[in-house]
């Protein structure tokens, strides 16, 4: 197994907590599926891209796609605090941001 697919394979487990708490917690504002939807499609074809072309450009792309679904998940805070998962969910994004630091682009 190659770096990046040790990353995205660590990404995918840490969040698998924090996506089945939250979404029963408060349908409303918490429903990941929904919110982060068009920012995981995005990490998934950009990484398959980049899997399949390691270019530079495709790296680049892979990279701001993590960025963008980072991001995105920042508006989840709310929902994580109100959970009693804020600790948590925090050491999530932190772990993120250091992975997707970690590429080589």
């Amino acid at each position: 197994m190659n770096t990046i697919q040790k990353i995205i394979a660590g990404i995918c487990i840490m969040s698998i907590p924090f996506i089945s708490s939250c979404g029963k917690d408060d349908p409303a504002t918490c429903n990941w599926s929904t919110e982060l939807q068009a920012e995981a499609t995005a990490v998934n074809n950009a990484g398959t891209a980049y899997g399949l072309d390691g270019s530079t450009a495709n790296c680049l792309a892979y990279k701001a796609s993590l960025q963008a679904y980072l991001n995105a998940s920042e508006g989840i805070k709310a929902c994580a605090n109100a959970a009693g998962q804020g600790v948590e969910f925090q050491a999530y994004l932190d772990s993120f941001q250091a992975n997707i630091n970690l590429l080589p682009c």
